[in-house]
């Protein structure tokens, strides 16, 4: 009994921390890219060909951002598992963990790949501003 009230009390605090590390790790829709996505379009002077070029750029980062949401979800939902099977801190849910991490890493580094090529598609004046935007956009996530 008392190993299935631990497995049940860790079971959930693995669920919060997952959607703990969810919520401070992953863009909110409405949040940040898209965000700047709007102050692109409607702050900054762009001519005809940026804007087609900014437009396949979104449409390809959203496409990677769905597979890589796709993919955290699965392995938040596989180290769950795992910690419910294994109740410690086995290799098993190491792994799982690291899986978790990965995927998030790999979501960053194509957010990152994605604002430097917004970033490329801008004139001198633009990335500068731009520049602006994002860092104010990291400080305030920070803060």
């Amino acid at each position: 009994m008392r190993k299935t009230i631990f497995a049940v009390i860790l079971s959930f605090l693995a669920g919060i921390a997952g959607v703990w590390v969810g919520l401070k790790t992953l863009p909110n829709p409405g949040a940040s890219t898209i965000n700047l996505h709007e102050a692109i379009h409607h702050e900054f002077d762009l001519n005809n060909e940026q804007e087609a070029a900014l437009i396949r750029l979104e449409e390809r980062y959203a496409i990677n951002r769905k597979k890589y949401i796709k993919a955290l979800k699965e392995a938040n939902f596989e180290l769950a598992s795992t910690i419910k099977k294994h109740h410690d801190l086995s290799p098993e849910v190491v792994m799982a963990e690291q899986k978790y991490l990965s995927v998030l890493g790999d979501f960053q580094t194509e957010t990152l790949r994605h604002i430097f090529a917004m970033r490329a598609i801008m004139s001198p004046e633009q990335a500068k501003k731009f520049d602006d935007i994002v860092l104010r956009s990291l400080h305030d996530i920070a803060q």
